[in-house]
């Protein structure tokens, strides 16, 4: 690959617009600028939804252990 592509490549890459998840109560989103609420993105809380569900509660265990595990798997293999 020649410099101009690859360095054409890196350039494109830095661009990227990066994403962020921010956690906030209902009554919090009526205080957020309207410019902000118009591009953010709804995300319902399926534990409180679903917590007197035995099987949910099961499942969101699994869920949340196995997310543990992987996350500690990446973390290891950035840090050898």
């Amino acid at each position: 690959m020649c410099l101009a592509k690859m360095n054409r490549k890196i350039l494109n890459a830095s661009n990227m617009a990066k994403e962020y998840y921010i956690r906030f109560s209902e009554e919090e989103y009526f205080d957020i600028p309207a410019q902000f609420r118009t591009r953010a993105t709804f995300v319902d809380n399926d534990y409180e939804k679903y917590k007197d569900n035995e099987r949910f509660k099961a499942l969101y265990k699994a869920y949340k252990k196995a997310k543990k595990s992987l996350e500690d798997y990446k973390y290891d293999c950035r840090h050898k």
